[in-house]
């Protein structure tokens, strides 16, 4: 803030030369008599008008003076820069512009010198002093910090203090800007940026280690599901094996079952040749018994007539010799016609001759019967050993082709067994086959999902060496970002092409051992811990405010001859605020005349 400075000794001098309407440095025949015993240092003016009281007539600010030349603002408060001429009056003078000030002053009833009236100190509440120095030695300060003694400091907020070697447990500030000199305090949000950044690198460490343990948890995972495929894909085999074993089983059943039903058919034909064999045997029998019993009978008849020709024969004999011993008949040898015709003699040799004639003949047909009715019999008796025969190839033939409950002769088996066994075998076989591509089909989707699996892990092969961590480049893609230089952050960079880099740390945090209780500040070039210091080294009562002082405890008043007190608004609603000339009240505004008196009138 610029301060004004005014002499009441002040004398008016003149141009030594004459001054453009642009120039800031003029020249004056006396500086010490201008300026009346004031001294301007930097931040302060002092106004002069040149040229007053005239039509040049300009206002400046001096802000600086070497012996009588003096330094100068040009156009102030309205006026603009004229050309003045060697000679020309130069006067201090006060302008408009301190009394407008100074009225404005009066009039603010809401701030004065830059201090809000609310906001200006007072016993009766809790209030933020902002910008102030208040020295323990020379105020008497009720309800706030001391120099001396360790004192607690409730509902108090310091605005831009100036804090040196304090040490402060416990507590918090706020509103600390970034450090930038040695012994600047540091704020939690400029240390976490420089730990976050080790924080993230830790972060991302830890990160690209849980990446590596899901990729070898994936690459573990393939590999388990490839041996599951590959076990899959033997038990495949080893069904299609039993499958191969038991068709090759089935098809030396089913060969020994046709050999089985090969040999039935065999037997059934040879049986059937013996049933016609025995038939027709049966047939010769009973042909050779029908000619036995024909020849019996024809032997009967000439049995029966044998012995009527024998009977006959014996009759004729006897009554011959009968006749011939009675002399009636006598043995005459040879009868010939000359000695008698048939008619007359009988011979009786030949009587004898027929009936052994006739004897011979029965006999021969006896005989012929008795040959007859042995060959009857031996054909009754061939006849039922064919038949015997044929019954025995029929049972034969039929276990041959039917029997299941044990072997048919010489521990083979008849032909419906082996095929029994066949069916069995091949049901079996079916059976192993369908389990073989059952495995088979699980085998190959085994084999899938490893294949998909080994295919989207992240391969171990991609560290190098510890510290590697494993980046995305682009969609789906994965890099090796190899370990950094020790101390190095992890920082984004999206022109690198992991969009990541290691980077040396913006600053470098010192050791925290032994700093407790200490704050983190700055040189300008070097962070180092260090503590704050508290003391308030004095009060000095500003603009508005009396009192003060550099040690003890110190009072601050408001200074009420420079600053406008409101007095207090209880009760006074309604009213304005006026003056006596000495103090302010509220009153109210009484307007004379009326305003109807002054509208009839015409006002």
């Amino acid at each position: 803030m610029t301060t004004r400075k005014y002499s009441s000794r002040s004398q008016q001098t003149t141009l030594t030369s004459g001054l453009t309407s642009s120039g800031t440095s003029a020249t004056v025949v006396s500086g010490t008599a201008l300026l009346g015993g004031v001294t301007i240092s930097a931040g302060e003016t002092f106004t002069v008008v040149i040229d007053p009281d005239t039509a040049l007539e300009e206002i400046v600010d001096v802000t600086a003076v070497s012996t009588n030349t003096l330094t100068i603002v040009r156009g102030i408060d309205g006026s603009t820069g004229q050309a003045h001429s060697a000679g020309a009056v130069v006067r201090h003078m006060a302008i408009g512009r301190d009394y407008r000030e100074a009225n404005a002053h009066i009039e603010n009833v809401t701030s004065a010198h830059g201090l809000t009236i609310a906001d200006v100190t007072t016993n009766a509440a809790t209030q933020t002093l902002t910008n102030k120095t208040i020295s323990a030695a020379n105020n008497t300060l009720t309800g706030v910090a001391t120099l001396t003694g360790t004192q607690t400091l409730t509902n108090k907020t310091l605005t831009s203090p100036t804090i040196n070697t304090a040490t402060i447990a416990g507590g918090t500030i706020t509103g600390l800007s970034s450090p930038t000199n040695s012994g600047d305090a540091a704020t939690k949000g400029y240390t976490d940026s420089i730990l976050g950044s080790a924080t993230a690198a830790s972060t991302s460490a830890t990160s690209a280690a849980a990446s590596a343990t899901a990729a070898a948890t994936s690459a573990t995972s393939a590999a388990a599901s490839a041996v599951s495929a590959a076990t899959s894909a033997t038990s495949s085999a080893t069904s299609a094996t039993a499958s191969a074993s038991s068709a090759a089983t089935a098809t030396t059943k089913a060969s020994e079952a046709a050999t089985s039903a090969t040999s039935a058919a065999t037997s059934a034909t040879a049986s059937a040749n013996s049933a016609t064999s025995s038939a027709a045997s049966a047939t010769a029998a009973a042909t050779s018994a029908t000619s036995a019993a024909a020849s019996a009978t024809a032997a009967a008849t000439s049995a029966t007539s044998a012995a009527s020709s024998a009977t006959s024969a014996a009759n004729s004999y006897s009554s011959v010799v009968g006749l011939t011993g009675a002399g009636l008949v006598r043995d005459m040898g040879s009868i010939t016609d000359a000695d008698t015709t048939t008619t007359s003699y009988v011979n009786i040799s030949a009587f004898a001759a027929a009936a052994a004639t006739s004897a011979t003949s029965a006999a021969t047909s006896a005989t012929s019967a008795a040959t007859s009715a042995s060959a009857a019999a031996t054909s009754a008796s061939s006849a039922a050993t064919s038949a015997s025969n044929a019954a025995a190839s029929d049972v034969s033939a039929q276990n041959w082709a039917t029997k299941t409950d044990g072997a048919v002769a010489g521990g083979e088996y008849s032909a419906k067994y082996h095929a029994q066994l066949a069916a069995t075998s091949a049901t079996s076989a079916a059976a192993s086959a369908s389990a073989a591509a059952t495995s088979a089909t699980s085998a190959a989707s085994s084999a899938s999902q490893a294949a998909v699996i080994v295919a989207s892990a992240i391969q171990g092969t991609l560290i190098n060496a510890k510290g590697d961590l494993l980046v995305g480049t682009a969609d789906d893609t994965v890099a090796r970002l190899p370990v950094g230089t020790n101390g190095y952050l992890l920082t984004a960079d999206s022109a690198e092409t992991p969009g990541i880099k290691w980077a040396a740390a913006p600053v470098s945090l010192p050791t925290q051992t032994g700093q407790t209780g200490k704050y983190l500040t700055t040189d300008g070039t070097t962070a180092s811990w260090a503590t704050i210091a508290a003391d308030i080294e004095s009060v000095t009562a500003g603009t508005g405010l009396t009192g003060g002082g550099t040690s003890g405890a110190v009072t601050l008043n408001l200074d009420t001859t420079s600053v406008y007190v409101v007095p207090s608004q209880s009760g006074a609603s309604g009213k304005y605020l006026t003056s006596n000339g000495t103090a302010a009240s509220w009153a109210t505004i009484t307007t004379d005349p009326l305003p109807q008196i002054m509208m009839m009138m015409g006002a």
